[in-house]
């Protein structure tokens, strides 16, 4: 493990383990035998996540549906998106200064009051055909705002609930979950939305509740020691100490910027294969259901993942994501339209979840304890706000390019990613994983 991997006291490690740490370090060392499967509180914590992830996908669909049937007006239909979105921008490094300092089980039992009481009135207000655009938008916000501050915490509890060297199976089976409800969320959330407006929005109000009683439910402390350091110090210089911390990382650092990147090409599929269709006369049915197909891959590379996670080494994945990607996109020449289109991008996703595990893995296990949150918390800002560039970058491209050349651009930006992967030593020899061999990592 490179030495500038160690941080100093006032970054939020501490020095020697307190006796409490290390009772807790003996106990994952007890708990590494059991199985996943077995582990009490990391299946509560899959749970939990499991529905409210679901239920944050059917109201995803069913938000701008409730808008229009109320307004008639797609302007309206797409804020309440950019309403969902926006915490993000404005809480995300915040959140995870938040979830260093506090309680981390009662921050996310919390968020899951606040979310389901929120919901609560959305149903009623439905129910008693009171409900109006504001108040619409405000439970938007509401629940995108907890959403961003549930986020840190689940991430830093699930070191706590897993020993180590069992991380990266258990963020790969976090990924089937993620894909598991990108598939049925949104087609249960339609189905619902036909039966009853406030189907849905109910359905989703449930959610929060078995995460808050499963959540209630976890015996393993989310921290490893009562929060110390610098309690008293401002917010900015607070998300500074993460912020900073993470620099100085050359491969924490690297790997965000890998991520980020590969991003640009991922989310950049979508809007190439729909303003594909539309010139193709294709219909939204086809595009619809090629999406799914698409989505199922990135459900079976999930399983994959976890089955890979004893199995290929770390290195292997971090050097090879980038070039498979690079060897799957030329695919999208072959003809067939917006159906070979599908199936590339469901190759595409069979892989990430994969990369994304291992990813994952390094940034909990690398990353002290009193800094998980707010290092979480500056990695999925920077990947995210990236992320939101990509489709507006592919639409340019599309119009101003043609498809053709859009495709060779994501094409030699993966194959740059790859040698940039090949050529910088921190990437081609990252620190071993627990479990992992260093002279086979």
């Amino acid at each position: 493990m490179p030495e500038d991997l160690d941080t100093e006291a006032d970054s939020g490690a501490a020095a020697p383990a307190s006796p409490a740490e290390q009772a807790e370090q003996a106990e994952q060392a007890e708990q590494a035998v059991v199985p996943l499967s077995r582990n009490r509180d990391f299946t509560l914590l899959w749970i939990s996540q499991l529905a409210s992830v679901l239920g944050s996908r059917m109201a995803y669909v069913a938000y701008p549906l409730l808008v229009l049937s109320l307004t008639g007006s797609p302007v309206m239909a797409g804020l309440i998106g950019t309403v969902r979105a926006a915490p993000q921008w404005i809480l995300g490094l915040p959140a995870g200064l938040i979830a260093d300092r506090v309680d981390r089980k009662r921050l996310m039992l919390t968020c899951d009051l606040v979310c389901l009481i929120a919901l609560t009135t959305l149903v009623v207000g439905l129910a008693a055909d009171l409900l109006t655009y504001p108040q619409v938008v405000v439970v938007a916000l509401v629940e995108g705002s907890a959403a961003v501050l549930f986020s840190p915490a689940e991430v830093s509890a699930l070191r706590h609930v897993v020993p180590a060297s069992q991380v990266r199976a258990a963020t790969a089976r976090n990924e089937s979950r993620e894909y598991g409800a990108m598939l049925a969320g949104p087609s249960l959330g339609g189905a619902l939305f036909a039966v009853s407006r406030f189907l849905p929005f109910l359905g989703d109000a449930l959610s929060y509740l078995v995460s808050f009683l499963t959540v209630s439910a976890i015996r393993t402390p989310f921290r490893s020691a009562p929060a110390r350091g610098r309690q008293t110090e401002g917010i900015i210089r607070g998300i500074g100490v993460g912020l900073s911390w993470l620099v100085r990382q050359r491969f924490l650092r690297a790997s965000v910027l890998m991520v980020a990147a590969s991003n640009m090409v991922g989310n950049a599929m979508p809007t190439l294969l729909i303003v594909s269709a539309h010139a193709h006369g294709s219909s939204p049915a086809l595009v619809g259901a090629v999406l799914t197909l698409s989505g199922a891959g990135g459900l079976i590379g999930s399983v994959v993942a976890s089955w890979a996670a004893d199995r290929v080494s770390a290195t292997t994945v971090v050097l090879g994501f980038p070039w498979v990607w690079a060897a799957l996109l030329p695919l999208l020449f072959l003809p067939g339209g917006v159906v070979v289109m599908g199936v590339v991008f469901g190759l595409m996703l069979a892989v990430a979840p994969l990369w994304n595990s291992v990813i994952s893995t390094y940034r909990i296990v690398l990353v002290p304890d009193g800094l998980q949150g707010r290092v979480d918390s500056a990695c999925r800002f920077f990947t995210q706000s990236v992320s939101l560039l990509s489709p507006l970058v592919a639409g340019v491209l599309l119009e101003y390019t043609g498809t053709t050349t859009t495709i060779v651009s994501m094409l030699a930006w993966m194959v740059l990613l790859g040698l940039v992967g090949l050529i910088m030593p921190v990437l081609r020899n990252p620190p071993p994983l627990p479990g992992e061999d260093a002279a086979t990592a």
